[in-house]
C-alpha cells in the first residue's frame, strides 16, 4: 500500500464500515481514530478492526486532535507510503473520490489538495451559507482563492506531514487553520471537483455545532489577521520551510 487515509470518527454508524471496506479493496490503508465514542459505537469498531488501524482517544478531543493523533502515528510507525488522505466517517464522501484525490495529489507534490463541492442549491442551506461566508473571509484575509473552505476531503504527500502536524487547533477550527497556514507558508492549495452526499436537507449526520464551532473558526481567522504584521519581516525562505519546521 502506498496511500494512507485518516478517518476521524465520533459515534460512527455503518457508513464507516462501508468506507473502510471499500478503501481496503482499493489497497488504501485506513487509519481510523475513535475520538471518544460512546459504548454503543464500539460494535462498529469491532467490525472494522481487521481491515484498518484503529487509534483510540479515551474522551472526545475533537476532529483536529484526532487528525493529528493519526499523523503522529503515521510519522512514527508507518513506512513505504507516499500520500496521505483525510476523509469524514459519515459517508458524505465517496471512496472513489478519495482514491481520485490521492492520485491527484501525486501529480501536485508539495501542495495541499482539496476535494471541493459545487456550492449549489442541492447543498443544505446551513452548509451553503457557512461555506460562502468563510470562502469570502478567507480570500479577504489570506489573498488566496479557495472555493470550498469547509471540505473534509483532503490529501497531501509525506513532505508536508510535519508542517500540517504543527498546525494549531483541536476541533473543527483545525481545518481552517490548515488552509491559513498553507497560505501563510506559500504552500500551494489545489482543487479537484468531487461529489458530496448529504443524508438530508439539514445535514443532520454532521457533528458540526453551528454556533460553537463557527466561533472557533472565525476566532482563528481573527488571530491570523492580528498576527499579519508579525510576519512582515519573515523571509521567503522561512515561508517555504514553515518557519523552522522540518519538512520530511
Amino acid at each position: 500500500m502506498i496511500s494512507v487515509v485518516i478517518i476521524p470518527a465520533y459515534n460512527p454508524d455503518e457508513a464507516l464500515v462501508r468506507i473502510v471496506k471499500e478503501l481496503s479493496e482499493r489497497r488504501i490503508l485506513p487509519v481510523v481514530v475513535d475520538d471518544g465514542s460512546e459504548e454503543e459505537s464500539q460494535k462498529i469498531f469491532d467490525e472494522i478492526c481487521e481491515e484498518c488501524i484503529i487509534l483510540h482517544h479515551e474522551k472526545n478531543k475533537g476532529k483536529g486532535a484526532a487528525v493529528k493523533s493519526a499523523m503522529s502515528y503515521i510519522k512514527g510507525e508507518l513506512w513505504g507510503f507516499d500520500t496521505i488522505g483525510i476523509m469524514d466517517a459519515d459517508g458524505q464522501h465517496r471512496t472513489e473520490d478519495m482514491a481520485r484525490l490521492l492520485d491527484f495529489s501525486r501529480n501536485h507534490r508539495k501542495a495541499l489538495s482539496l476535494g471541493v463541492r459545487a456550492v449549489g442549491k442541492d447543498i443544505p442551506l446551513r452548509s451553503r451559507m457557512g461555506n460562502t461566508i468563510t470562502r469570502k473571509v478567507f480570500r479577504l484575509v489570506s489573498g488566496k482563492e479557495v472555493s470550498d473552505t469547509q471540505t473534509g476531503l483532503r490529501a497531501f504527500d509525506t513532505e508536508l506531514l510535519q508542517a500540517l502536524m504543527s498546525v494549531k487547533g483541536e476541533r473543527y477550527e483545525y481545518e481552517m487553520n490548515m488552509l491559513l497556514e498553507c497560505a501563510d507558508r506559500n504552500i500551494p492549495i489545489k482543487e479537484m471537483k468531487i461529489e458530496t452526499i448529504y443524508h438530508d436537507e439539514d445535514n443532520s449526520c454532521s457533528h458540526f455545532r453551528t454556533v460553537r464551532d463557527s466561533f472557533r473558526i472565525y476566532r482563528e481567522i481573527m488571530k491570523f489577521i492580528c498576527s499579519f504584521k508579525d510576519h512582515e519581516t519573515t523571509t521567503e525562505e522561512d515561508y517555504n520551510l514553515g518557519r523552522g519546521d522540518t519538512i520530511i
